[in-house]
């Protein structure tokens, strides 16, 4: 048995570090002896962001004679673009040097000349104070940190170039990670008819019993969200943007959220916790966004709504409505407050009303940090801060939910479709292809369903519109006999994907009756058909006609399969023959087989005698539990006798599970379930070991799936029962 251990894990993390080089500049003279040490204050910035504050470089200079003076240029070179705000002379009015003669620092009025390149404070005037020492600050750079989707950290380095020896010329100044992240129905919003108070406010909407649907915001770090600051013309801002609504749509959002560390954050229970109206302490330095009115869809403009008047934690019960035109509209919201320390999230519903509507709508919605800009340059203009439109990744992790029930979670019974037909126009000689499509999750489930045709060429399945289900048949019109094969996805996004093999078998149609003929008395005898007949291929493990993996275990059907010398190849390539009677055999499939194809040609040779050829469907994985095949901690086979429970680890024994495929476990309704151990089983070719620990809650009697992803795809088993105390 391979021991249920954790194997260690090395975690790299890789930083791309963005250098450019610095180029002289010129000066007056120079201090005598004198030296500068250089550092900087790094700060992090959003990689969303094109006017991202860069930190703090400080040169502490020493080693000049007393009353020693310097003219010099200070110039500053990143390998972004400079974008703070600038006049007519592209000079930043905002980005500072300031001087500290052992006094504290004082701001000079040199402004900073912006180029592409960087930024340069021109005809700087230095003098050595008593002791020789002095030091020199630049604050307020801004630059266009986003440089493409990418989740990988990045440290912005600046040069620079100064009339007096530095002990180094580049300094790390931001660290740049992305600054929003988001739980939103992007995948949809169930609209149907829904009732709204005569009196709107967040209280009457919860009690009227209003629809709703949350968004959540969350930060990447805890200063990604930020109130309006010294040379901003506003605080982080989000435009949240719907389109798709039926007519007579009525949106609602509240005018003020309050965020999770509020003295009571804004909650409306679909994403967890208890149903509340948000409050606010003013002054409390917790997160808080209003509603800004009159923006442009940009998150452009407007003003932020203004904070009711009050003593002690304020009520935030208010909420508007948000223009709709053809089904699409969009709303806008600032940070007003936030804690610098720590990262937050905040919960924001929105209100759905509809009468008379006569059926179910998907409407959509995104959010993206605002103001949304392309303007990467220094600009006299454009607002600051302002972002790309970079869709934000699921906040799951961060919050620590991304298993919980009040997500939606794809459930599918996907257990191959084998259809039969008649050809060249002829009907169905078996039933249509059926698997039911369910939320295991809560919230609203979306998803799509299209076809991977494998063999056979294009066009010969036709997709039912069942809501809840995928049915299929063959359109048999231009299907000449044979074997076709084809994978049906079921895609979900986050939800989750599955996969569904078919396979259709095309066979001649029934000649059409004539008049009946008396048939001449048979003289000879009709030559027997061949002695090894192959019924059927199925998986090992399940036994249902699924594709067979290369290096998985595969059981042959028929009759005739029993003699001396037994062989099995696909495509010619010879099968490992595990065991061999009449009407079965046990083999494993090659692994030299190319898993890409759609399928093999298998025959079966029993002393010389060879079967028909047979299809056999291919596929990368297709897992499959053993009976049996589930193990207690203790190696007891599970069942109602010996149950397991929360924290034991399973045992689960399996084929058709290639070498290098992501395996994860689903038990009852929690899926996505890491394994402790997935490879291999010791000593049994064919067979896969998983082991993985029985979550807490649950009990009784449940399902247990293995998922393996490969090749972009994820193929699950069918549902084995796991019994639990």
């Amino acid at each position: 048995m391979v021991p249920n251990n954790f194997l260690g894990k090395l975690a790299m993390f890789r930083s791309l570090t963005l250098i450019s080089l610095a180029i002289g500049c010129t000066y007056a003279q120079t201090l005598p002896g004198s030296r500068c040490h250089v550092s900087a204050v790094p700060t992090q910035v959003r990689t969303e962001g094109l006017t991202e504050r860069m930190g703090d470089i400080i040169l502490q200079c020493s080693g000049s004679n007393p009353g020693a003076a310097l003219t010099a240029n200070l110039a500053i070179y990143l390998p972004i673009q400079v974008t703070n705000r600038v006049n007519s002379n592209n000079q930043a009015m905002d980005a500072t040097v300031s001087v500290d003669y052992g006094s504290g620092y004082t701001a000079t009025s040199i402004p900073g000349q912006v180029s592409p390149a960087g930024i340069t404070f021109n005809g700087l005037n230095l003098m050595a104070p008593a002791n020789g020492s002095f030091n020199v600050k630049i604050s307020g750079i801004r630059a266009a940190v986003f440089q493409g989707n990418s989740a990988t950290a990045q440290s912005v380095v600046a040069s620079i170039s100064f009339g007096l020896p530095l002990d180094q010329s580049q300094v790390v100044v931001a660290y740049a990670q992305r600054g929003l992240f988001a739980t939103l129905y992007q995948a949809g919003i169930t609209c149907v008819g829904s009732p709204l108070p005569s009196s709107v406010s967040v209280s009457n909407l919860f009690s009227t019993g209003t629809a709703f649907a949350s968004t959540r915001l969350t930060e990447g770090f805890s200063t990604a969200f930020l109130p309006k600051g010294s040379g901003d013309d506003t605080g982080t801002r989000f435009v949240i943007a719907y389109s798709g609504f039926p007519a007579q749509t009525q949106l609602y959002l509240p005018d003020f959220v309050a965020g999770s560390n509020a003295a009571v954050p804004s909650i409306a229970g679909d994403l967890g916790g208890a149903q509340a109206v948000g409050q606010y302490l003013p002054g409390s330095g917790t997160l808080l966004l209003a509603r800004v009115l009159n923006a442009d869809s940009t998150g452009t403009g407007g003003q932020a709504t203004a904070l009711p008047a009050g003593t002690g934690a304020i009520a935030l019960n208010s909420a508007s409505a948000v223009s709709l035109s053809n089904g699409a509209g969009y709303a806008v919201y600032e940070v007003i407050d936030a804690n610098p320390v720590i990262s937050e999230s905040a919960q924001i519903p929105t209100f759905i009303g509809i009468s008379n509507i006569t059926a179910a709508a998907t409407a959509q919605e995104t959010v993206t940090l605002a103001p949304v800009s392309t303007v990467f340059t220094a600009s006299q203009t454009a607002p600051v801060p302002r972002f790309t439109a970079l869709p934000p990744a699921s906040d799951c992790s961060i919050i620590g939910d991304c298993g919980a029930n009040y997500f939606p979670r794809l459930s599918v019974s996907a257990s191959p479709m084998a259809l039969q037909a008649y050809a060249a126009g002829g009907p169905m000689i078996s039933g249509p292809g059926y698997a039911p499509v369910n939320n295991a999750g809560g919230g609203v489930l979306n998803y799509t369903i299209t076809v991977n045709y494998q063999s056979g060429g294009t066009g010969w399945l036709k997709l039912w519109n069942n809501p809840n289900s995928v049915e299929v048949t063959a359109i048999t019109a231009n299907l000449q006999p044979g074997s076709y094969a084809a994978n049906i996805v079921v895609d979900a996004g986050q939800a989750g994907s599955v996969t569904i093999p078919v396979t259709a078998t095309i066979v001649a149609a029934p000649a059409t009756p004539t008049t009946p003929v008396t048939p001449a008395t048979p003289t000879t005898p009709a030559p027997a058909g061949p002695s090894v007949v192959v019924s059927s291929v199925v998986n090992a493990a399940s036994f249902n006609p699924t594709p067979l993996v290369p290096g998985s275990l595969g059981t042959v059907m028929g009759t005739g399969l029993s003699g001396t010398n037994v062989s099995v190849t696909f495509d010619g390539i010879p099968a490992t023959v595990l065991y061999s009677g009449a009407k079965q055999i046990n083999l494993l499939v090659p692994l030299s087989l190319d898993s890409s194809k759609s399928s093999s040609s298998l025959v079966v040779t029993v002393d010389g005698s060879g079967s028909a050829p047979v299809q056999v469907p291919l596929s990368p994985a297709s897992p499959a539990v053993f009976a049996g095949g589930i193990l207690n901690q203790d190696d007891s086979v599970n069942g109602a006798a010996k149950a397991a429970k929360s924290g034991d680890i399973l045992q689960i024994f399996a084929t058709g599970i290639p070498t290098g495929a992501t395996v994860t476990v689903q038990i009852g309704s929690l899926a996505s379930l890491v394994p402790l151990y997935a490879a291999a089983a010791p000593d049994v070719p064919g067979v896969q070991q998983v082991n993985v620990a029985v979550p807490d809650g649950l009990n009784g009697t449940v399902p247990l799936t293995v998922c393996a992803t490969a090749g972009g795809h994820s193929y699950c088993s069918p549902a084995s029962t796991l019994i639990l105390q």
